[in-house]
């Protein structure tokens, strides 16, 4: 059977906070030629559940195991460790056995940062060879610790374990399962033409107003991804930014998906360590 393009495409913007409900944001994008945003809120609103980080990571796990193979989603949290700290001899190994190394997102920081100083490399931090290309922090970064822990540990090995999803570039394609992409929203946001501020975006200010409104401006003439004006309104007032992360990996998600020789990376390193798709 040949590939289609999935007619759905989500974008998670994630977070490992307490509150993660109201941080975490999902956009929906109704793909094609002339693909258009039909929603984008937070994942407590969206599926009405405690902003509770427990609750909102199973409600997003739920909603991406019940997709089909109509669907894919874009999430923006690394889905692997650089090889030098980790040990598992294949990457779904490292998911099943995720629990089992790490125990917090602290245990996860301070293990890898232990390997990393046994090696040659004079790094404080190791990064994969995805995020050296894209200018991404490393996945056990303090910023990006609870991401990583979370979102392998709560979203992604569920998924994997149930065989519910396909995860590219590590795993094959399956036409009646959704495919999931790692992505960074600030790659993806480099990657359009025109003005575009990777930094600035998420503030209160009238300034920081009128860069989300570049920003979102250049995904329109990059991708003519039609967003209704109520939603436009809500993605322009959310001084956070989350909406519009959600925005462009959903755009990230929608852009590698159309055909499938964006999504098969030919590379042992990409299919052991993961690839960010921008």
């Amino acid at each position: 059977m040949g590939y289609t393009p999935p007619d759905t495409v989500f974008g998670v913007d994630f977070s490992g906070a307490k509150e993660a409900g109201n941080s975490i944001w999902i956009a929906e994008i109704d793909g094609g030629d002339e693909p258009e945003l039909v929603d984008c809120a937070p994942v407590a609103e969206r599926f009405d559940v405690a902003a509770e980080r427990e609750s909102a990571h199973r409600a997003l796990t739920r909603h991406l195991a019940a997709l089909d193979g109509d669907a894919a989603a874009a999430l923006d949290f690394p889905f692997a460790l650089p090889s030098s700290v980790v040990d598992p001899a294949d990457w779904e190994s490292f998911v099943r056995e995720f629990p089992s190394l790490f125990s917090s997102p602290a245990d996860l920081q301070r293990r890898c940062q232990s390997r990393a100083e046994l090696t040659d490399d004079d790094r404080v931090q190791h990064v994969r060879a995805t995020e050296e290309a894209v200018g991404a922090l490393s996945p056990y970064n303090r910023r990006l610790r609870s991401q990583t822990f979370y979102g392998v540990r709560d979203v992604l090995r569920p998924l994997v374990l149930a065989d519910a999803v396909r995860v590219a570039p590590m795993q094959s394609l399956a036409p009646e399962k959704p495919t999931l992409l790692e992505t960074y929203p600030a790659a993806a946001l480099d990657s359009l033409d025109g003005e575009t501020h990777r930094a600035g975006y998420k503030e209160t200010s009238e300034a920081g107003r009128k860069r989300r409104t570049a920003n979102l401006d250049a995904l329109g003439r990059e991708s003519e991804l039609t967003v209704p004006e109520p939603m436009r309104g809500r993605l322009l007032a959310d001084a956070g930014g989350d909406g519009l992360d959600a925005v462009l990996a959903a755009f990230a998600g929608w852009r590698n998906t159309v055909d499938p020789a964006n999504l098969d990376i030919d590379d042992g390193e990409y299919r052991e360590e993961g690839y960010i798709y921008v």
